[in-house]
């Protein structure tokens, strides 16, 4: 039996229909959320109420520590994290969306693969602290993979 901790954990991205994903150098931290609406089935003369699913949903969040790269001439590589942030772009459009890998451990197994819009990036600093841009999502359709449970 595996356990993980949060440095196993990674996330990855990769730009829409991309065929490879790019690992995010680093982060302090992911999450996801699942949702599912129910809707209610009650009657008039029912005495407990009484549901059936209906749209599921999940949103999620990052924190990506920041850092710039230099190649080996010294010169710099555009962060990391502004492709995700989307930078320089005129508005958000179908083609922003992104896909994103959160991985548990080194295994695929271990993975949760889904599209996503990237709703929010906070970027922060304070003094004595790694300067950081935390990143909400909003997962686009079904997820792609899943983490699974059998070896």
């Amino acid at each position: 039996m595996s356990f993980y901790t949060g440095r196993t954990g990674s996330l990855e991205y990769a730009a829409r229909n991309a065929a490879s994903f790019t690992e995010v150098a680093k982060i302090r931290d992911w999450s996801i959320e699942t949702t599912v609406e129910l809707l209610s089935t009650t009657t008039i003369d029912s005495k407990v109420n009484t549901f059936t699913p209906g749209l599921m949903g999940a949103t999620g969040s990052a924190t990506i520590v920041y850092y710039r790269q230099t190649d080996t001439s010294g010169a710099n590589i555009q962060p990391l994290f502004d492709n995700i942030m989307m930078i320089g772009t005129n508005g958000v459009e179908e083609s922003n969306r992104v896909q994103l890998k959160l991985k548990l451990g080194e295994d695929a197994k271990d993975s949760i693969k889904v599209n996503a819009y990237i709703t929010s990036v906070t970027i922060g600093t304070s003094t004595g602290e790694l300067v950081s841009a935390s990143i909400n999502f909003t997962v686009d359709g079904n997820f792609a993979s899943r983490i699974t449970t059998t070896a």
